[in-house]
């Protein structure tokens, strides 16, 4: 998708109003993607009801997930795979170090996303 609008997990929680923003969406060819999956109150039943495109796990998911205990690796592997048995796209924000983006590699996230690959900067200073 050439565009797609990325909404707070927090602020996903009419499942109506989301309903008709997804049609809305479709009709413009915009894809959704649900942002913070993890930093609070996990929504999953409006993954089945209004399932997104990218499912954008929070930073504090990943943060030293490589230095994690296995149970916490193994719990986020999960939920990477429940996102993708859901043909939801993941996303590992966050990635600060090669470590982190190695085992989010090996948890099977779709993308990966953080300070690892660049840091923001003024469009002038990219395109130079």
């Amino acid at each position: 998708m050439p565009i797609t609008l990325e909404v707070n997990e927090k602020s996903v929680y009419d499942l109506s109003l989301m309903k008709q923003l997804r049609l809305a969406l479709n009709d413009l060819n915009i894809g959704l993607a649900y942002d913070d999956f993890g930093a609070g109150q996990a929504r999953f039943k409006e993954l089945i009801e209004v399932p997104p495109d990218y499912l954008k796990f929070d930073p504090g998911l990943i943060r030293n997930i490589h230095k994690a205990a296995k149970k916490f690796q193994h719990l986020v592997k999960s939920l990477v795979k429940m996102a993708q048995d859901l043909d939801i796209d993941t996303v590992a924000e966050g990635i600060e170090g090669v470590e982190e983006y190695e085992i989010c590699l090996e948890m099977g996230f779709n993308y990966a996303q953080g300070f690892y690959f660049g840091r923001p900067a003024p469009a002038d200073e990219v395109l130079a």
